[in-house]
């Protein structure tokens, strides 16, 4: 908290007032006064206000658009996962789940905890207070820990950073038409191994202190073989919380209640809208919700079904269609992009001349993790690495690293897309 008060004032400004608030609202939502609606519309509304910044900051005379925007003073970092923590914790004590916290410095320790505060995964107050009671430091939690970070780091500099150079060498290029799909293909693997890389990170830096976080992502999601699919195991504490504290909350009135679909649709929507509020992500999210009813009514699900052909036919179905959605999603506008697709269909092969050691790491490093993921199952990966023999574990342990050292591209940074929401 020191770092951010330093070069980040105004979210340790927020963060703890928000905390304040917060708790104090906590401790009044059983009286009378609908304190519940008072204390979520403030945090809600904070962070619309925010997200909203970029339309409303040029009629600020005082400050310049690039100034804020290049400029961390005036950022909040992890305001997203700071709002729906507190809004969480808030409709737990409405709904009697749990009781207040004892003190403010419990709700802090909640609200701010450093490793899931910039990039989840969301929790719930009961979950992590449980286990900050019994934190301590041994040596099979930081054994754990350290696999973890290893993982993450591997996950980011050698596959994630690559993918994103070449991403934007491609989107600097002159590719074109149908092509331009490989470009939301190409984000679509980006986003997850960079997303997915933070989560092992923070998951391995609470791993040492014996606090364990939720899993974002299930294994090999990459490989799912439709949509409906692909959001059970893609930010997985996200759309949980959309589930319990928007979706069941609102189909208990009448007017939702005949209307399911409906209100999954303004969900996928919300979703979107969390990324930042804009009519793209307004889009993405509706396109998204569509495409769930439109999978459920022609029985899209029995494509997981059936001999490797049929489940081949899902996946490619699935990565189309994804990297459609994913155009959307990182296109400024929607004319831009019809502009690209309206394009002659052009591949420019000066990217792979450009590129193909890129190409060629980041395929090799790829079957790696697959073949990782897929050897692993459902078992986080510390826990995978601490089940194998010593000779096993030293072995995989040398690749990863020297991987890192031989493979991974240093020179952006370690970067996380994920801080933009």
């Amino acid at each position: 908290m020191l770092t951010i008060g330093i070069f980040m004032p105004l979210t340790l400004f927020f963060f703890l007032v928000g905390s304040g608030i917060t708790y104090w609202m906590g401790n009044k939502i059983q009286s009378s006064f609908p304190w519940i609606g008072l204390g979520i519309g403030i945090l809600i509304g904070f962070l619309i206000v925010y997200k909203l910044k970029e339309s409303w900051i040029d009629h600020i005379n005082l400050l310049e658009v690039n100034f804020w925007e290049n400029t961390g003073i005036w950022q909040i970092v992890g305001l997203s996962f700071f709002v729906f923590n507190a809004v969480s914790y808030l409709m737990d004590i409405r709904r009697r789940f749990i009781k207040p916290a004892d003190s403010l410095f419990k709700l802090m320790l909640y609200l701010l905890y450093f490793p899931s505060l910039h990039a989840g995964p969301l929790h719930r107050f009961s979950y992590l207070n449980e286990q900050f009671d019994q934190a301590n430091i041994s040596e099979k939690s930081f054994s754990n820990g350290m696999r973890l970070i290893l993982w993450g780091l591997f996950k980011n500099f050698v596959l994630a950073q690559r993918l994103n150079q070449l991403l934007i060498t491609l989107r600097g290029s002159e590719i074109g038409g149908w092509w331009t799909l490989l470009i939301g293909c190409l984000f679509f693997f980006y986003i997850y191994f960079s997303f997915s890389s933070f989560i092992d990170f923070f998951q391995g830096v609470s791993e040492i202190f014996n606090v364990r976080l939720k899993d974002n992502f299930h294994k090999r999601i990459y490989f799912s073989r439709n949509r409906h699919e692909f959001w059970r195991g893609w930010h997985i504490t996200l759309n949980e919380w959309f589930r319990d504290y928007f979706f069941y909350w609102q189909i208990k009135f009448q007017f939702w209640r005949n209307k399911p679909y409906l209100l999954l649709l303004l969900t996928y929507m919300l979703i979107g809208l969390w990324h930042g509020i804009s009519w793209q992500y307004l889009l993405w999210g509706f396109l998204n919700g569509l495409w769930i009813l439109l999978e459920k009514a022609l029985k899209v699900h029995k494509l997981k079904q059936g001999g490797l052909l049929k489940q081949s036919m899902g996946i490619v179905y699935h990565i189309l269609g994804c990297s459609f959605i994913a155009l959307v999603f990182i296109y400024p506008t929607l004319g831009d992009l019809w502009n690209k697709i309206q394009m002659p269909t052009y591949f420019p092969m000066e990217v792979w001349f450009l590129h193909w050691r890129n190409i060629c790491i980041f395929l090799m490093m790829f079957l790696l993790v697959d073949l990782y993921n897929f050897w692993s199952k459902d078992e986080r990966m510390d826990s995978f690495l601490e089940s194998l023999s010593p000779w096993k574990r030293r072995l995989i342990y040398t690749q990863l690293v020297l991987s890192l050292f031989v493979f991974g591209d240093f020179t952006g940074g370690l970067n996380n897309y994920y801080l933009a929401f």
